[in-house]
C-alpha cells in the first residue's frame, strides 16, 4: 500500500512537471508573440531588383515593432528630439526596408491622421520629422515632410493618376547636417565597394541632400509626367522618397 502510495504520488508529480511545463512553453509563445515583430509586408524579388527610379518602388519590407528593445530605442529618440509622445499612437509603430539605401525608417502614427512622425536611422543615428498630406485643389493630395519645428524638407503633389508635380526642395539644415553625419561615416565603405564599378549617373554623388533629390526629379523635368508607384501610402509616401538620398555626397556608394 505505501509502494502503491508512492508510485500514485510520483506520478502526479509527473503530471503537475509536465503541465506547469505546458504552460511555461505556452507563456514564452505569447511573449514571443508580443515581443517579435510583426511581418506586414514583403516582396523578396525588389531586394535585387532595384530600379534607378525614385518613384518607382523601393520599399521591400514592412514590419509592425513588438514590445523589445527596438521600439524602446525609438521611443527614447522621438521623446528626446521633443516629439510629443502623448500623440503617437506607440502600439503601430511600423519599420521600413528598402532596397536602395541601408537606411531604415521608422513611422509612428498620431492622433491627427493627416500627419505621421518619421525616424530615420543610419550607424545608430536617428533623424526625427514629421510627415504630412491633406487634401489640395483640383483633386490633388499635398504631401510634405519638414522638421519637428516645423521648417520643410520638401513637398509635392499627387493627382488622381499618382504623377507627380509642383515639388519643391528647401536647403534644410537639420537634413544636410544628418546627412553629412552618415556620408562621413559611410564614405570609407563606398570608396571600397564603388571600386570596380562603372561610373554612371548617380544623384547620391551630388554634394548635398538637396541637390541629390532635385537631381533625381530631373526624371521629372516638368510637372505631372512621372506617376509615383509603391506599397506605402499616406505621409509615409513623403518620407519614403527622401531616404534614398540620405548620405549623399562626392564619391557615396550608388
Amino acid at each position: 500500500m505505501k509502494k502503491l502510495f508512492i508510485g500514485a504520488l510520483a506520478l502526479t508529480g509527473i503530471i503537475l512537471l509536465v503541465a506547469y511545463g505546458c504552460d511555461k512553453e505556452d507563456e514564452i509563445q505569447i511573449l514571443d508573440t508580443r515581443t517579435s515583430n510583426t511581418l506586414v509586408y514583403e516582396d523578396p524579388s525588389l531586394i535585387d531588383e532595384v530600379s534607378p527610379n525614385f518613384y518607382d518602388n523601393h520599399t521591400y519590407r514592412i514590419e509592425l515593432l513588438g514590445e523589445n528593445r527596438e521600439k524602446s530605442e525609438v521611443e527614447v529618440a522621438a521623446r528626446e528630439n521633443g516629439v510629443d509622445m502623448d500623440c503617437l499612437l506607440i502600439n503601430e509603430v511600423k519599420k521600413f526596408y528598402f532596397n536602395h539605401t541601408a537606411v531604415i525608417m521608422y513611422s509612428i502614427p498620431t492622433a491627427d491622421p493627416e500627419q505621421t512622425v518619421i525616424l530615420y536611422k543610419s550607424h545608430g543615428l536617428f533623424q526625427v520629422s514629421m510627415a504630412e498630406f491633406r487634401p489640395a485643389a483640383g483633386q490633388k493630395m499635398q504631401y510634405g515632410l519638414r522638421t519637428l519645428d516645423d521648417q520643410p524638407f520638401y513637398s509635392f503633389q499627387l493627382d488622381e493618376q499618382n504623377r507627380i508635380g509642383d515639388f519643391v526642395i528647401s536647403d534644410n539644415e537639420t537634413i544636410n547636417s544628418f546627412n553629412n553625419e552618415i556620408y562621413f561615416l559611410t564614405l570609407e565603405t563606398s570608396h571600397r565597394k564603388s571600386t570596380n564599378t562603372e561610373d554612371a549617373v548617380c544623384c547620391r554623388k551630388e554634394a548635398t541632400w538637396r541637390a541629390c533629390l532635385m537631381c533625381t526629379l530631373d526624371a521629372c523635368s516638368s510637372s505631372w509626367i512621372c506617376r509615383l508607384s509603391g506599397i506605402v501610402a499616406g505621409p509615409e509616401l513623403a518620407a519614403a522618397l527622401a531616404a534614398s538620398c540620405i548620405g549623399a555626397g562626392p564619391g557615396a556608394r550608388c
